[in-house]
């Protein structure tokens, strides 16, 4: 065949030609897969990872209010009340322990309980005491209640003893309050009295 002829041939890629191209086909669709895995795995950090923004994402047709943000804490303060000495002729006890939502979301309660008989809790907020909670199995508990601290609210636990309540007893006491809420740290916060009952 002449030198002519070839010229005026149409250029028809060989196998190793092809090969090369399709090899920088497949190089491009990798690199754009991961540069838009790359994007996505950005953004998901920033909407879900920490620090991110808590607003909601808006509906159609308008805007909602943004998600609530932030951690609550529980504190209860003192942890361990010191009673002293407990004199049973004296009757009941009634004691006051400061609460409050040192964290960065409203602090939900919703249940409380004690460790014995003899003892129940009732919490006070903004002025309003709430029911009172004795120990699980000694007569009804209150059902359906919750009280919302929001950061940095105040309340207070009312803990009340009966020195009576197991007859003529002298000796050391231990008794616990459970406060359940939706603190992640400590959903089940415990505070305790302690002191010696005498005549």
């Amino acid at each position: 065949m002449s030198r002519k002829k070839r010229r005026g041939r149409a250029y028809r890629p060989g196998r190793r030609d092809r090969r090369r191209t399709a090899g920088r086909v497949r190089v491009l669709a990798a690199s754009a897969l991961v540069l838009a895995l790359a994007a996505g795995g950005y953004l998901l950090f920033r909407w879900l990872g920490p620090g991110a923004s808590s607003a909601a994402v808006p509906a159609s047709g308008g805007s909602s209010p943004a998600a609530p943000s932030g951690v609550p804490a529980l504190t209860v303060t003192p942890s361990v009340y010191d009673l002293g000495q407990v004199s049973q002729a004296a009757g009941r006890v009634t004691v006051r322990m400061a609460v409050s939502n040192t964290g960065t979301a409203d602090l939900v309660i919703t249940d409380m309980e004690t460790s014995c008989g003899c003892t129940r809790a009732a919490l006070v907020v903004d002025g309003r005491t709430g029911p009172w909670f004795g120990m699980r199995g000694h007569g009804p508990q209150p059902a359906g209640w919750s009280a919302r601290l929001r950061p940095g609210q105040k309340a207070t636990l009312l803990v009340e003893y009966d020195p009576d309540a197991h007859g003529i007893y002298r000796g050391p006491i231990d008794r616990a309050v459970l406060i359940h809420s939706n603190d992640p740290r400590r959903p089940q916060a415990e505070v305790r009295l302690a002191g010696v009952q005498v005549p």
